[in-house]
């Protein structure tokens, strides 16, 4: 009897709506095909973007929908739920808490995640919808609530994305577009997105692209609009000219009237002068004369990305992404390189001391590799420079909380140790604090074994009987690397409650 195909739940937690859907897989690399589908539009970015709190009722509405959601997928035996949450939850002063309830009332744990990786679930989607040949190059333009996502590709690789805070939602608050548009106002929005584009769209210019696809609900209800809706067509041509046409009539039209005569639900009916502003904006900073509206989003995005071992290759491109950074700020890379050996050697050698998960490991990586980005800065107290520089690199393939280990673990690889005193630490969970404190203690003693930049010390080997005993293997006389690392070890025999010894072999 054949095995049971596996599913896989993929949730989408937009500043506007939540969608999910749940996929079955194929066997044998035979893709996917999607056996339910949800949609709620909770507009968690209602009044709450721009660096304010998201309300408790847009909280609860969140929760409650996430909740059904997952239930739905359960019902359908998914092996995993896959939450991934955007502009929004990213921005919000208080998107502990809402992830702490999602977690509580859903058992799903949602990861924030940056607008660069947000980017590349969105083009591994189109690229999945939208047949490319070799030599083609696409830009797909999405726009959400709360920003809008730009990326230039071909059907092997990603050059180039963008995320510019330009969602439909955030612009109607801003511009007071919900209702009849004062001409002034769209007028003043339009100035705006231009304004905000003119870097980005250079780049995508220079780079050239031959079609371009827009995503998102926004486009799609445009496309809808600008003719016959046709549900067997999966891709709908909506062109420059039409969509000023529409700019047009929608500003023109009261509130009532988008949603009683076009047709548009109510919640997105208050967005959608915004969003054709936007992306009228877009098409002409890009000079783009038609598009095509695709239904693929971030959640196919997600299956995509789990079909093609996306772990195994975002892990790539993390790593890429920090050893950029090394490079860019003129560090010792082979310095760097040699502690994050060290400090996993510690860290797989240690692991019953710690009991720290596999993720632990990649964040200790990272934080070694880019531990001494700060002295681009200055080397006086470069350890806290490190923390800001990663922490608001946008570093490819990170998430948001991601950046935040890895930001805090680097930070701690020398002078004082993690202490409640710390504005740093304030926006991580006692959970999290527990870790960085952790993997600090690790990275300590790493970077004391390399403390001359001459890679002495070759390897350290981890007997843990009667205390913690570090057999340092040398290449040459690594007399400063092993008194600086038993000064260092002092924070690590004091967490986790032990004796350490450091020997030279």
């Amino acid at each position: 009897m054949p095995a049971p195909e596996r599913r896989i739940a993929a949730i989408d937690i937009g500043t506007n709506s939540i969608h999910m859907i749940v996929a079955e897989l194929r066997r044998n690399g035979g893709g996917y095909r999607v056996v339910d589908k949800e949609k709620e539009m909770v507009q968690l970015g209602l009044s709450s973007l721009g660096g304010a709190p998201m309300s408790e009722e847009a909280i609860e509405r969140g929760v409650a929908a996430i909740a059904r959601m997952a239930e739905v997928a359960r019902g359908w035996q998914a092996e995993e739920i896959v939450a991934v949450a955007t502009s929004a939850v990213r921005e919000a002063p208080n998107r502990r808490e809402f992830l702490k309830r999602v977690k509580d009332a859903a058992d799903v744990r949602v990861k924030v995640i940056s607008g660069e990786e947000e980017a590349d679930y969105i083009y591994r989607a189109v690229r999945a919808a939208v047949e490319l040949d070799e030599a083609s190059t696409l830009l797909c333009v999405d726009i959400g609530g709360g920003s809008v996502e730009m990326i230039v590709g071909t059907s092997r690789e990603i050059y180039f994305t963008a995320s510019e805070p330009l969602g439909s939602l955030r612009l109607a608050q801003r511009f007071q577009l919900d209702g009849t548009a004062r001409p002034q106002n769209v007028e003043a929005c339009r100035r705006y997105v231009a304004d905000h584009l003119r870097k980005a769209a250079k780049r995508v210019l220079l780079l050239g692209f031959d079609t371009c696809v827009g995503t998102s609900g926004t486009i799609q209800t445009l496309a809808g609009l600008a003719g016959p809706s046709d549900a067997a067509v999966p891709l709908r041509t909506l062109t420059h000219d039409t969509l000023q046409e529409l700019v047009a009539t929608l500003s023109r039209s009261t509130l009532q009237q988008r949603v009683e005569k076009m047709g548009i639900d109510a919640k997105r009916a208050r967005n959608i002068v915004a969003g054709a502003v936007v992306l009228d904006q877009v098409m002409r900073s890009l000079r783009i004369p038609s598009l095509l509206a695709c239904s693929a989003a971030i959640r196919e995005g997600i299956i995509e990305s789990r079909i093609a071992g996306g772990t195994q290759r975002s892990g790539k491109l993390r790593r890429k992404s920090a050893l950029g950074l090394v490079n860019r700020s003129d560090c010792d890379k082979r310095h760097a390189q040699h502690v994050a050996m060290l400090a996993l050697r510690i860290f797989d050698q240690t692991r019953m001391l710690h009991a720290l998960p596999d993720d632990s490991r990649e964040v200790l990586e990272h934080a070694a590799l880019l531990h001494e980005t700060g002295m681009h800065v200055s080397d006086r107290g470069y350890h806290k420079h490190t923390y800001y520089l990663v922490r608001h690199a946008n570093l490819r393939g990170f998430t948001e909380e991601q950046l935040i280990l890895v930001a805090n673990v680097a930070r701690y690889h020398r002078k004082s140790p993690p202490s409640d005193g710390h504005p740093n630490l304030e926006e991580l969970t006692p959970a999290q604090r527990g870790d960085v404190q952790k993997l600090a203690a690790i990275l300590r003693i790493a970077e004391a074994l390399d403390r001359s930049h001459k890679q002495s010390v070759r390897d350290v080997a981890v007997r843990m009987s009667r205390g913690v005993r570090f057999n340092v293997r040398t290449r040459t006389d690594a007399a400063v690397e092993i008194a600086a690392a038993m000064k260092r070890a002092k924070y690590f025999a004091s967490l986790f409650e032990t004796k350490v010894r450091i020997e030279a072999s």
